[in-house]
């Protein structure tokens, strides 16, 4: 009897939430591989606050000066659909909770209330990055940008509870019919009071105070509606998965159809004319890369994302830019040849461990290099001009060939 009256029910709802977080921590920390995403968080990160500040000291690009209120409001709404409401209900509640309303209606309070914080502090920080657009394109006060962070938030959290409402009354087509016309109604309700109240530090006050009015009738509604018990499962159930599923299918394929021939490397054409035990393991090694589509579409994806990396930020963050991405890439090539190396269908064969790891540095070399001569050029225009691009792209190889020169003599040592 004493533990039945220890046991509230928001200590329930903190219990869940709990575990809601770290069973995303821990998805989290399967699927990402910290090591590579220091080499591309740190560069972005030191760039987009040199950007940022540039907004802020510098003379503002064309499209910031020329960006109509509306185009920006009608972004930040887009932004606001992101997110969603999660009141922990379980299926097995309803062995439960489902015949004691208390209980039922704290944690959907409690999920509202977790709801309102969290858009609150994602639109804070949206107007915080578009604060130098609110204060020098349409000459808005500090406190002006503070209360339009608040009106955001408030105008978020409605759009949030009231789509809630409907996914867990309806589902199939007659959700989608009433969906659409709700989103358009409130993001068509956003843009036209943004427009109207903005530099009226008044109209801004009285906009926050209708909204919040909109958002406490809206969560009482919430609270009275019944009938819902399955639909709130339903919808806590996919926003619990939604963010795993977005990270495990990133990391874990779908099954596929079986392919009789490859798109790529489809004759047995010979790619290296020495036709050593280690050039021919090289060559397979390198044919098996390309022949698997999501190793394929990695690699053109690092390669665009690597010379738009050296492209955009300005001298000599590019520089250093393209240094650790060649680190990075260097990471990433060594892995996918270990990948290949402990295969079962390797290890059937008998390789000499010097002819094995020769293999693997020819295998790294052939991929590196053309991805090392796009980055060094992209560097050379973006830098100085054409000329110099084929100076740089000479540069970023030699570099590229010496830091796996260097990796691959760690790696043997270390075998």
């Amino acid at each position: 009897m004493e533990t039945s009256k220890r046991y509230t029910p928001y200590r329930l709802y903190k219990r869940r939430r709990q575990e809601h977080f770290r069973e995303q921590l821990k998805n989290l920390k399967l699927v990402v591989d910290w090591t590579v995403w220091v080499y591309l968080l740190v560069p972005g990160v030191l760039y987009l606050i040199g950007y940022y500040t540039s907004l802020w000291t510098k003379t503002l690009p064309a499209w910031a000066t020329g960006l109509p209120l509306p185009v920006l409001t009608g972004l930040i709404d887009i932004v606001m659909l992101t997110g969603g409401v999660l009141i922990f209900v379980e299926e097995a509640d309803v062995l439960f909770l489902k015949s004691r309303p208390l209980w039922m209606r704290t944690l959907m309070k409690q999920g509202l209330y977790r709801a309102c914080l969290q858009h609150l502090g994602k639109m804070i920080l949206i107007t915080a990055l578009t604060a130098p657009l609110w204060s020098r394109v349409y000459e808005m006060s500090n406190l002006q940008i503070v209360l339009m962070a608040v009106w955001f938030g408030i105008v978020s959290s409605f759009q949030a509870i009231a789509i809630h409402m409907t996914m867990v009354r309806y589902t199939g087509w007659r959700r989608w019919i009433r969906l659409i016309p709700l989103m358009i109604a409130i993001g068509f309700m956003t843009i036209n009071a943004t427009s109207w109240m903005v530099e009226q530090t008044w109209k801004i006050l009285l906009d926050i105070v209708v909204a919040t009015l909109l958002l406490i009738s809206v969560g009482q509604m919430r609270l009275l509606m019944k009938g819902t018990f399955e639909g709130d499962v339903r919808e806590d159930l996919r926003s619990r998965l939604k963010l795993t599923a977005l990270m495990l299918s990133r990391a874990v394929s779908k099954p596929r159809a079986p392919r009789t021939r490859t798109m790529i490397f489809r004759k047995p054409r010979k790619l290296l004319r020495n036709r050593s035990i280690a050039n021919r393991t090289a060559e397979t090694a390198f044919k098996a890369f390309f022949r698997d589509s999501a190793t394929m579409k990695l690699y053109l994806q690092l390669g665009g994302l690597s010379i738009a990396a050296v492209a955009l930020p300005p001298f000599p963050v590019n520089v250093i830019v393209c240094a650790l991405l060649i680190i990075m890439l260097t990471v990433m090539f060594y892995r996918s040849w270990d990948v290949f190396a402990t295969s079962d269908y390797v290890q059937l064969i008998t390789y000499d461990s010097e002819a094995l790891h020769r293999a693997g540095a020819i295998m790294v070399r052939m991929l590196f290099i053309p991805l090392g001569i796009l980055m060094g050029f992209t560097l050379g225009v973006a830098w100085l001009g054409w000329f110099v691009g084929f100076l740089t792209a000479a540069g970023a190889v030699a570099f590229g060939l010496c830091v796996l020169s260097i990796a691959g003599w760690v790696r043997l040592t270390r075998a």
